[in-house]
């Protein structure tokens, strides 16, 4: 009697079953190792790829940088009837996220895979990705994404892909345009601090030898005036002195009169 061969069935858990909580060390950002695979992905022949990724999006550790999304909104699915996610952080994402599911740290890497098993961008607000075998809460049509080779890839995806590519690099720009208009900003502002300063100090030497100097001239006057008085004392002890002849007594009268 030939053997019959039975296939194994696996129960598909709940997409919740797995996930990593914030507190548990195995997470994501906390121990750095990729969430609890989900039941029913890993038998059934799916790239890895996919299955890293599924457990990613699934896994709500990291709903702050990648998570289910419920179309046309900016709400985290949680019921099962997401059809699309959305990389929230893509600077989190390429440094903490993507190198547990590969070797490089580069989103265009990312997109390229994307690309590769058939997802495509659904939102330009956004960076919102699918592919209509990828659902939340539906781990075993994971087995319909296959890998295509460069030749199945349309004109259309091509042209979505540099695209995106073109966005990036012009956020990048947009950056550091940013950045150097910040730098020039306060660099003219410490400028302006330093003139200011120097007109300050320009200021205060002005009004400090100024005072100096009317001190000087103040002083000046006053010696004058008291060596004047003292000139008149000795002119006229010298007048009155009996000794000196009638002439000066004259000269005396005619000072006095005028």
């Amino acid at each position: 009697m030939a053997d019959i061969e039975v296939e194994e069935t696996v129960v598909v858990s709940d997409v919740s079953e797995g996930s990593a909580s914030g507190d548990d060390d195995d997470s994501v950002f906390g121990g750095g190792l990729l969430p609890e695979p989900i039941k029913g992905v890993r038998n059934c022949g799916v790239p890895p790829f996919v299955t890293n990724l599924y457990d990613l999006v699934s896994d709500k550790a990291t709903n702050s940088t990648i998570s289910w999304v419920i179309s046309n909104t900016n709400h985290v699915s949680g019921g099962g009837s997401a059809t699309s996610f959305v990389v929230w952080n893509e600077v989190d994402f390429v440094n903490n996220v993507f190198p547990l599911m590969s070797k490089s740290n580069k989103f265009d890497t990312f997109i390229t895979q994307l690309n590769y098993y058939g997802f495509r961008k659904v939102s330009w607000d956004r960076r919102e990705y699918a592919n209509e075998w990828f659902q939340e809460g539906k781990p075993h049509l994971l087995k319909n994404i296959t890998k295509r080779n460069n030749r199945t890839i349309s004109d259309e995806e091509k042209l979505t892909s540099e695209m995106e590519k073109l966005e990036r690099e012009s956020n990048k720009l947009d950056n550091e345009l940013h950045a150097f208009k910040a730098h020039v900003d306060t660099t003219i502002s410490d400028q302006r601090k330093i003139l200011h300063a120097i007109a300050n100090a320009i200021k205060s030497t002005f009004d400090h030898h100024h005072s100096r100097l009317e001190v000087v001239n103040s002083n000046d006057a006053t010696q004058s005036l008291t060596l004047a008085g003292q000139q008149s004392r000795e002119t006229s002890e010298l007048v009155d002195d009996p000794c000196l002849a009638p002439s000066c007594k004259i000269r005396k009268e005619e000072i006095n009169k005028n």
